[in-house]
């Protein structure tokens, strides 16, 4: 998985969705392939822990929907609105900066041969016990400190899923 060359156009994410409702801890979507992907476009929300699966292996991510503008009315028309954007925060599996989290499009993180579903039952809560629920907006904002920082490294995905899943001190 290679990460997207956009990083550098996203912008913090507390400011680009408006999502600041707690987790529904027990949703579990149905697994989406490929032939079911606008349905999954229309399910999935920022926030959501997203979990892609082959005969091989599974990866984590945390998916953050960006709203597009409009495109360019052509002649005398209107506006045509233009499907949002997901892209997901994944940590990068290349030997230079292995450990990190980068941000992909989805369809760097969905491969062709792969099923997703939303599983927002790993959260902070389910693993580390008694871990308060946190609103999604605490999740993506934790999960972009992580896309910035150079430092924090993560062995698996699943970690820096339950990493970005409960509250951290100012200092963390």
């Amino acid at each position: 998985m290679k990460e997207s060359n956009r990083n550098n156009s996203f912008t913090k994410v507390s400011s680009a969705t408006n999502m600041a409702s707690v987790y529904s801890y027990d949703r579990v979507s149905d697994w989406f392939d490929a032939d079911s992907y606008k349905v999954f476009m229309r399910t999935v929300r920022s926030g959501d822990i997203l979990e892609v699966r082959n005969n091989r292996s599974s990866h984590w991510g945390i998916a953050v929907r960006l709203k597009q503008p409009p495109s360019p009315p052509k002649g005398n028309g209107s506006p045509k609105p233009v499907p949002d954007e997901v892209m997901v925060y994944h940590l990068i599996h290349s030997s230079q900066n292995r450990g990190q989290v980068g941000q992909f499009t989805l369809e760097e993180f969905w491969q062709p041969d792969c099923k997703i579903r939303i599983n927002n039952t790993t959260n902070g809560s389910c693993i580390f016990g008694n871990s308060p629920t946190i609103p999604k907006s605490d999740v993506l904002n934790n999960a972009f400190t992580a896309h910035l920082s150079t430092s924090m490294k993560w062995q698996t995905c699943t970690d820096f899923i339950r990493w970005s899943s409960i509250h951290h001190t100012a200092n963390c």
